[in-house]
């Protein structure tokens, strides 16, 4: 059996801004029996944890770890991706064009800006890439 490793703890700035995120959007936790479900199968209103991001219908879990990306599934049916991107993918990302951006799961180096990414926005992802330590590469298209 594999060993679970525990997240690196986020710093009081970031679990605050992620608890704002979530209470704007008016997110509640998964449930235990909910917990596990394709994000497509959820209701809206929830937030949760995945190792799958942006692979079709992605699980959610209700507990964070290792290199797991919130994900949001908001009340109008929609389904972001949560993580950090350096200054140079966050104005590349927030000017709406379609870049490579490398997301991550927690702070990492200079990838510390939190964003919000839209699952419809995303046109492909590179398998195993958050292994490599380089985030999770994601093509966009253009917003």
């Amino acid at each position: 059996m594999a060993k679970l490793t525990n997240p690196e703890p986020l710093s009081q700035e970031v679990t605050q801004e992620l608890e704002r995120i979530r209470s704007a959007h008016r997110l509640r936790a998964l449930t235990d029996s909910e917990s596990g479900s394709g994000v497509n199968r959820l209701p809206k209103g929830v937030y949760g944890f995945t190792y799958s991001p942006a692979e079709e219908n992605f699980p959610l879990f209700n507990d964070r770890d290792l290199r797991s990306f919130e994900g949001h599934k908001l009340e109008d049916g929609s389904i972001f991706l949560l993580g950090f991107l350096t200054p140079e993918d966050k104005a590349s990302f927030e000017k709406g064009a379609g870049p490579t951006i490398h997301l991550f799961p927690e702070p990492k180096g200079n990838a510390v800006q939190l964003v919000r990414v839209p699952l419809a926005r995303i046109v492909r992802h590179a398998e195993n890439s958050v292994r490599k330590g380089t985030g999770l590469e994601l093509l966009l298209r253009q917003a």
